[in-house]
């Protein structure tokens, strides 16, 4: 008996093709009940079993679903140099057309076949556990039939390739990600995968001075801009090859990032570098640096601007700076002008209104004014 004859005559339920995605709570109790296996675990096998981590819903019927899975992270680029999308009947990772790519590998056993569901979704270009290339083949819903290629030789897939697909296979596996700079949840993972794809796709003309990322990216891969795409369109709309360049393109981002090669400014870009060490030697002796000069002239800026923020709220030394600033300005009309001078940088008129130097500075040594006026 086929899984559509079961259904219809033995379990009361008609649609095949939703089995992977969202069936009903009774069949999958009825499975569980038939087969021994825990229904938590039966439904771990379908795509709903996966929300909210992989996607946040099923209903395609959310005008701002894209916007809010794919547009809140940042990897390449600023996030304001995307252009948000609102796109009709949209639901993360879920092609149009059926993906029908598998390892050579694992299903080299005639006598274990078994096509995982991970391989029906546009996420990995390779198998996270023999490290080759996942290969077209011909099928039918849970069944292989044949390859596409009449010699289907495991090619092994680049590094870059497979380190990406192995921390999406431990995001699905085990609810996490060990990056570099520390542990993300699987659902932050997903969806910087997703932005990642769609700032890989985002047209040169929005991004300003940060398009040299998304061109050395491209150039590093080998393939032409946006995988040659004119028009914009949801990763998921994509033709099948074109999503494989994407993902390709995606891969080498994360390797060229990772590596230090490049260092794009999103947000979440510094998730894969390395923690700079502190606190460690190689106990060798520490070489002396040569000093800088000292630039006197900033040093004595950065004194006047602290001097000015005190004064703004310190009597005395309000007073002071007005000193120093009134040296050689004795008529009233300077010393109008100079408190006018004192309002307009934050200093209270009151802490000045009946100031008067009481004689030029030069006739006076800087110790006795340091400890008269503060």
């Amino acid at each position: 008996m086929d899984a559509r004859d079961l259904l219809a005559h033995d379990l009361g339920h008609g649609q095949v093709d939703d089995l992977d995605t969202a069936p009903p709570l009774s069949l999958l109790t009825v499975l569980s009940q038939r087969s021994g296996i825990e229904l938590d675990r039966l439904r771990c096998m379908t795509i709903v079993g996966w929300v909210p981590w992989l996607l946040d819903s099923l209903d395609d019927q959310i005008p701002t679903a894209l916007e809010t899975y794919a547009f809140q992270c940042s990897v390449l680029l600023p996030r304001h140099k995307r252009k948000i999308r609102t796109v009709a009947r949209w639901r993360a990772w879920l092609p149009r057309q059926p993906v029908d790519r598998a390892c050579p590998i694992c299903l080299n056993d005639p006598a274990d076949q078994a096509i995982l569901l991970a391989w029906k979704l546009p996420l990995m270009l390779s198998c996270p556990q023999h490290g080759c290339w996942l290969e077209s083949y011909w099928g039918v819903p849970g069944r292989f039939l044949r390859w596409e290629n009449t010699d289907p030789s495991p090619r092994a897939a680049s590094e870059a390739i497979t380190a990406m697909d192995r921390r999406t296979w431990q995001a699905m596996t085990t609810g996490y990600v060990e990056l570099p700079r520390r542990r993300i949840h699987a659902g932050l993972w997903f969806r910087m995968l997703r932005t990642l794809l769609d700032e890989l796709n985002t047209p040169l003309s929005t991004c300003g001075t940060y398009a040299g990322y998304i061109r050395h990216v491209w150039e590093g891969c080998g393939y032409p801009v946006r995988a040659g795409q004119s028009l914009w369109r949801p990763y998921e709309t994509l033709d099948p090859a074109v999503r494989l360049q994407m993902l390709e393109a995606a891969a080498t981002a994360i390797h060229l990032n990772e590596s230090r090669v490049i260092s794009p400014p999103g947000e979440h870009a510094k998730l894969f570098w390395s923690e700079p060490q502190t606190g460690f030697t190689n106990g060798l002796p520490v070489k002396e640096r040569k000093q800088e000069p000292i630039d006197y002239g900033q040093e004595v800026v950065k004194v006047i601007t602290e001097a000015v923020a005190e004064a703004r709220h310190n009597p005395e030394t309000a007073r002071s700076l007005f000193a120093l600033a009134a040296y050689g300005k004795r008529d009233p009309e300077s010393l109008e002008r100079l408190r006018d001078e004192f309002a307009k940088e934050g200093i209270p008129p009151e802490f000045l209104s009946h100031y008067e130097p009481d004689g030029p500075f030069t006739c006076r040594k800087i110790s006795d004014w340091l400890s008269d006026e503060f």
